[in-house]
């Protein structure tokens, strides 16, 4: 019989992931910014509270959770005390979609820690979450919905949902089935021709090229003969494609000749206006939430770090680091060679390529990551627990 803690935990689960999927459904199943889409959001941030609040009751000793709470806090109080006026008049910029995205991506850590912890997730639930992703995407890809996103330029930026969930498929039991939707994945990550996307799967590949090479049962040059083997079929598979694909001529043209999507030019704005600020207050501490675009003329920086810099100064940039420094030490306490180590360290070279190169934290995209974080954050610590009983 269960416990009244133990079937709250339960509804929990069943609560969260049900309103996390119906609101992804959103451009899917039915239009984006349906009030009924606000209902499974509010109902999914109503049990994200619930949750922290339980950990935090809990006394749970892990730093991660602290880490991101503080900087999801400072993220909030600097929204909370910005004036989102200028940006929303000037540029038609809606300052609340940033902070939105921000809890939702951290909700879903402090969520997922806590069924983790109460032992409710199991690999059969993260490969349902994998499919759940993988098809929304390819709807979203192909538009195959009449709700979906209709992309008129060649670049489809759906090809970052496919490298947010790369790291669900190590818990895939039955390998072959693994590597088929990654090669699926491959392709569709390199026909959205978005570039960040490509250094993600690339990064991807590099790392699961040096596991392979570290623990397969060969010899050395069995190993070098098999990768050369790959090396070329992959080869005369690519030219043929790259030959008939003007898009993507174009692209790898535009990309070789330094055109980077405007964001040299962003770039250097706002460093040159952190860096020329007289003001040391400004320069800890920034300028405010979503100062941003006030910088750059109406755009944000689709980087990470220049976007703390400019709106929070170094002291969110620290709390930023703090928050990836957290997510180190737990891959650095996990078994070796374990599916939890790779899984951790997929999502650390995912989570620095986007923060450099696109968005991270305050992408819902971040989302699948974050339950994969919470998953392993919170079986390690509740490992602790057993061992100190």
């Amino acid at each position: 019989m269960l416990l009244q803690k133990d079937k709250i935990a339960l509804s929990v689960k069943y609560v969260s992931v049900a309103s996390l999927m119906l609101y992804m459904l959103q451009g899917v199943l039915y239009p984006g910014s349906m009030f009924v889409a606000k209902i499974f959001l509010a109902a999914y941030f109503a049990v994200g509270i619930f949750c922290l609040t339980e950990i935090l009751f809990s006394g749970t000793k892990q730093a991660l959770i602290y880490s991101a709470l503080a900087f999801a806090m400072a993220n909030i109080a600097y929204f909370g005390f910005s004036n989102g006026t200028a940006i929303s008049t000037f540029y038609g910029i809606d300052p609340q979609s940033p902070i939105k995205q921000t809890i939702f991506v951290f909700l879903t850590l402090f969520i997922f820690f806590y069924l983790s912890k109460n032992k409710l997730i199991d690999k059969k639930l993260l490969i349902v979450v994998y499919t759940f992703w993988f098809a929304v995407g390819i709807v979203n890809f192909y538009s195959l919905s009449p709700f979906s996103p209709i992309y008129d330029k060649e670049v489809n930026n759906s090809g970052y949902i496919f490298v947010n969930i790369l790291p669900f498929l190590l818990f895939f039991k039955r390998k072959y089935i693994a590597i088929i939707l990654f090669i699926i994945s491959s392709i569709i990550v390199i026909s959205s021709l978005k570039r960040g996307a490509i250094l993600i799967l690339i990064a991807i590949i590099a790392y699961g090229v040096f596991i392979w090479t570290r623990t397969a049962k060969l010899s050395v040059m069995q190993k070098i003969s098999i990768f050369l083997f790959g090396a070329i079929i992959c080869t005369s598979l690519a030219i043929p494609a790259y030959n008939s694909n003007d898009a993507i001529q174009n692209r790898m043209s535009e990309t070789l000749s330094g055109y980077s999507s405007g964001r040299d030019i962003i770039y250097q704005q706002l460093l040159d206006n952190w860096e020329n600020e007289g003001c040391l207050t400004n320069a800890m501490f920034g300028y405010g939430y979503s100062y941003t675009p006030i910088v750059t003329g109406g755009q944000y920086a689709h980087n990470d770090w220049l976007e703390l810099l400019t709106n929070m100064g170094l002291f969110g940039v620290g709390l930023y680091m703090l928050f990836i420094l957290q997510i180190v030490a737990i891959t650095l306490c996990s078994t070796p060679d374990s599916i939890e180590r790779r899984c951790m360290v997929s999502i650390i070279l995912i989570i620095i390529v986007k923060s450099v190169f696109s968005m991270g934290y305050g992408d819902q995209g971040t989302i699948p990551l974050m339950i994969l974080l919470g998953y392993v954050a919170g079986k390690n610590e509740l490992q602790k627990t057993i061992v100190g009983l």
